[in-house]
């Protein structure tokens, strides 16, 4: 009867061993199915994230070359603006020399008037 409960009492351990592994098993089985898709979540957020910089790289190329074309354009309307003041200037001149009826200056006044307002 020793005999009996002895294997009884080895049966009923190992059956317990073998339900906790299967346990261990199933639980493992869970956590790794939930493992795989944090990482797939995780990967798309990566590819989501790698899009929004690939736009933002893209618009960053296009507000460089905003910046490029504004500051050609800048660079001309700086040349146009001392070319207008220059020939502010000159007219400025030719309109005092005008007013003090002196032939001579205005004269000279006025061909400054043609050669600073010339376009």
């Amino acid at each position: 009867m020793e005999q009996r409960f002895a294997r009884r009492a080895t049966v009923i351990s190992l059956a317990v061993a073998v339900g906790v592994l299967v346990a261990a098993t199933a639980l493992f089985i869970v956590l790794y199915a939930q493992k795989q898709d944090d990482i797939r979540q995780v990967e798309e957020r990566i590819g989501t994230t790698g899009n929004s910089i690939a736009g933002e790289n893209a618009r960053l190329a296009d507000i460089k070359s905003t910046i490029g074309r504004l500051d050609i354009e800048r660079t001309r309307l700086s040349t146009v603006n001392t070319d207008l003041r220059a020939c502010h200037d000159a007219a400025r001149d030719s309109i005092a020399a005008a007013r003090t009826a002196d032939k001579a200056a205005f004269d000279a006044a006025i061909n400054k008037v043609f050669s600073k307002c010339r376009r």
